[in-house]
């Protein structure tokens, strides 16, 4: 991987551009005295995404990038951004770095509102746009989009500013795994600690498919920034797992598994429960930027850790730190709100939930769509404990009243059979398992779920993956 210092110095220089303009009113063509170590803007990837971040395009579904516009510093007046992809500017940084990245077809790319947006005086940030990048390249090659801009005050053009690039690599449609399945297999990865890879190793015996349908990345954050709106906060290690995403994650969607990533609280006012209207508008926004640019399957809720009330058994709850005005008082219906905006964004996405009070899940209607029309499944997450949603908010086919915990269990993992034989003889839709430990073998206990479940055994391939490894150690 080529180092970020020596990427940002070479895009900076092949951005240095002069335009010269004529007519009476257009722009004069001149340059903001900024040197190239400090432009005077650059283009940047929404959801955190590096430079050379890979987007993933897959069969003839297309791939989207978001992208916006920082300034240096604030400026006296409004801007207008122009962003374009730039054959030129990758042609310089693959002549200055040393590589060979081929433009993706040009007539596959698109941006929203033209690649248009604006600055407003006095603020660094512009809106982020979209970028579309259709089916239309050989499947396994590696593509680069390379995105410039170029900036107006109405009296000049400005383009001194850095470029990004996105890589894409063409990838043929995920296979579809085991069909036959009535109860879907979840696994929670507790990143902080263990790989992603390590639940695509437990395979059904007989057909060779993979155990878990499922792998939920454990997990991202939800946050207020400086201006008070939710975002989504990333620890270093969930962190490792989105920059390192063609090793973590792609191998386990290319043998059929969904990956989704869990939205947890964080000891804040921010949470599922508290965003006020807008607020989970621009909350469903940020994590479509995470599902696009990631190439993820779907998101997990998780309201375990927001800072709520104490006496948590009466509504409505009020938010111990109401600190901005995108928070508002406590209710299971403003959870509703936030997951009925990230249907409408994402209706392709699999939304899930996880709770474990009673009180930490979405209830009632939005707009006059039930909660259970949002929502894909629910896991209840008291491990070795059973318990259900009330059917008329998530159907017994979207729930998981039983899970496991398995990392802490340093003898057999405790698994009660009659709880699995009731998950599949009532109708229940969902098992869960929570964190995998790499130290270890699950074989037998995962057959011994299997067998109820699927009526058949697992088998473990003998590999193991560290938490930051991508070769595995055998066992």
């Amino acid at each position: 991987m080529i180092g970020m210092k020596k990427i940002m110095k070479s895009a900076c220089a092949l951005a240095v551009v002069i335009l010269t303009a004529c007519g009476g009113n257009s722009p004069k063509g001149e340059t903001v005295a900024v040197s190239p170590d400090e432009p005077f803007g650059k283009v940047l990837s929404a959801a955190g995404a590096g430079m050379l971040t890979p987007l993933a395009q897959r069969g003839e579904s297309p791939a989207k990038g978001h992208i916006y516009f920082e300034l240096s510093q604030p400026y006296e007046k409004n801007l207008d951004i122009t962003f374009r992809i730039d054959e030129e500017a990758l042609d310089a940084y693959n002549r200055v770095n040393g590589t060979s990245y081929t433009l993706y077809p040009a007539e596959s790319l698109s941006m929203d509102n033209e690649g248009k947006a604006v600055i407003p005086a006095g603020k660094t940030r512009s809106e982020v746009i979209g970028l579309n990048i259709a089916a239309g390249a050989r499947t396994g090659e590696r593509y680069a989009v390379p995105i410039s801009a170029t900036v107006s005050d109405g009296a000049r053009l400005i383009a001194n500013n850095k470029t990004f690039i996105y890589l894409v690599t063409p990838l043929p449609a995920a296979p579809e795994i085991n069909r036959e399945r009535r109860v879907k297999n979840l696994c929670y990865v507790e990143v902080n600690r263990e790989s992603m890879l390590n639940t695509g190793e437990y395979l059904m015996k007989e057909s060779g498919e993979p155990f878990f349908d499922i792998a939920s990345i454990f997990a991202a954050n939800i946050r207020l920034n400086e201006e008070g709106q939710p975002y989504v906060s990333c620890n270093e290690q969930t962190r490792f797992v989105l920059d390192n995403i063609e090793k973590t994650v792609r191998p386990l969607q290319a043998k059929g598994m969904k990956v989704h990533l869990s939205i947890l609280g964080d000891h804040t006012a921010a949470g599922m429960r508290s965003l006020s209207r807008e607020a989970a508008r621009t909350f469903a926004q940020e994590l479509k930027y995470y599902m696009d640019i990631y190439g993820l399957d779907g998101i997990d809720f998780d309201d375990e850790y927001s800072t709520y009330v104490t006496d948590q058994k009466v509504e409505p709850y009020i938010p111990s730190h109401a600190v901005a005005p995108s928070i508002e008082e406590c209710t299971q219906t403003r959870y509703a709100d936030l997951v009925y905006e990230c249907r409408k964004l994402m209706p392709d996405k699999t939304l899930g939930i996880y709770w474990y009070t009673g009180y930490d899940f979405p209830a009632g209607e939005t707009d006059g769509m039930k909660v259970n029309d949002m929502v894909d499944y629910s896991i209840y997450g008291l491990y070795g404990k059973w318990r259900s949603i009330g059917a008329d908010t998530i159907a017994t086919a979207k729930q998981c009243p039983y899970a496991v915990e398995v990392t802490t269990a340093k003898g057999d993992v405790k698994i009660i059979p009659d709880m699995v034989k009731q998950i599949k003889n009532e109708g229940w839709g969902y098992f869960a398992v929570y964190d995998l430990n790499d130290e270890r073998n699950y074989e037998a206990e995962f057959s011994r779920i299997s067998r109820i479940l699927y009526g058949g055994d697992v088998k473990w391939t003998g590999k193991a993956f560290g938490r930051t490894d991508f070769t595995p150690r055998d066992k």
